[in-house]
């Protein structure tokens, strides 16, 4: 089977299938383990934003979306000469990802659509795809030592205090988590501000101080771990952001959320995981993915921080309000 992937976390629900090769056409942000391999990038942004802020990324979006704009340049020719047998393409976030009404071009071959907004839901998400693409054993089996790691976790986080906590969507303006993010929070022994299974929405600084989070975990959608560490630093400038207990506890984390919980393939296994040591780091130890995360110093020593991090503390670097 020939696949176009439109979704970077179905891309990887592919590749933990086996189907490597058979998928054939990718987006820019899709990962790509083998660079080896020629796979054709059909789906590109219209925005760079490379070099812009936060702040000039959802202004920019906003505007597009605004002038009903597309955000994502699609390539139909590359598409229609790639012959797939099957494209898939998400029905959930209109920012991040293609959505069906994009791809209605006559000639394109079946379409399918996926829009899981819970754990649970991904999990099955990636059943059914097994499905689909004829290999629903490997399908069960991966869904079951996902599973199983998710047990896990909830093992070692039982009876623990349940922390108060923060995932930071977005920095400027603030979002809270939103779809199965809060529900990762929930297994990894914490209760975030979010909404399970709801989509993530703009907060303002007197909902964050009243809900008094003791930890912050700042995950820009779609951003590595150096750039979420980055905007988390600039967190320290904003009044409200010292005045959260979080500040106080030094229990402010930088994640790899483009990795680990932007999309809803196989690495939400990994990212609860992440989660459950930046929640309950004195319990829970050894079990996130090597420079998954690191804890944000705001000028401590770096001794003092988690042995995560992957550069130099704050205090010998500019602040950069990105």
């Amino acid at each position: 089977m020939r696949v176009v992937s439109l979704v970077p976390s179905v891309t990887e629900s592919l590749y933990a299938l086996g189907m490597h090769d058979e998928v054939v056409g990718i987006t820019y942000a899709c990962p790509n383990p083998e660079p080896n391999h020629h796979r054709r990038v059909v789906v590109r942004p219209v925005l760079n934003t490379e070099n812009m802020g936060q702040l000039e990324i959802d202004n920019a979006v906003r505007e597009h979306l605004a002038a009903r704009k597309p955000l994502y340049e699609i390539d139909y020719e590359a598409i229609l000469n790639l012959r797939p047998d099957l494209i898939v393409v998400q029905d959930l976030c209109h920012v991040c990802a293609v959505t069906p009404s994009q791809v209605q071009v006559e000639g394109l071959p079946r379409t399918i659509a996926v829009a899981p907004k819970t754990v649970n839901e991904s999990l099955q998400s990636i059943l059914e795809l097994a499905r689909l693409v004829g290999r629903e054993a490997e399908g069960k089996e991966l869904v079951e030592r996902l599973r199983m790691r998710l047990d896990l976790v909830r093992d070692l986080v039982s009876g623990l205090e349940v922390k108060r906590t923060l995932f930071m969507e977005w920095c400027y303006p603030p979002f809270c988590g939103g779809h199965w993010v809060p529900e990762m929070v929930s297994i990894a022994g914490g209760r975030d501000f979010g909404v399970p299974g709801v989509p993530s929405r703009m907060v303002s600084p007197p909902e964050l101080i009243s809900f008094m989070p003791e930890v912050v975990v700042v995950g820009p959608c779609g951003f590595n771990l150096e750039r979420s560490r980055k905007d988390a630093e600039s967190l320290n400038q904003l009044d409200w952001f010292r005045a959260l207990p979080a500040f106080a506890r030094r229990e402010v984390y930088a994640v790899d959320a483009k990795r680990y919980f932007s999309g809803h393939g196989p690495s939400i296994a990994a990212g609860v995981e992440v989660l459950a040591e930046v929640i309950h780091g004195e319990c829970v130890r050894d079990l996130a993915p090597e420079g998954s995360y690191t804890r944000v110093t705001f000028g401590l020593i770096a001794s003092e921080s988690e042995g995560k991090d992957l550069g130099e503390p704050w205090s010998n670097r500019a602040s950069r309000n990105t």
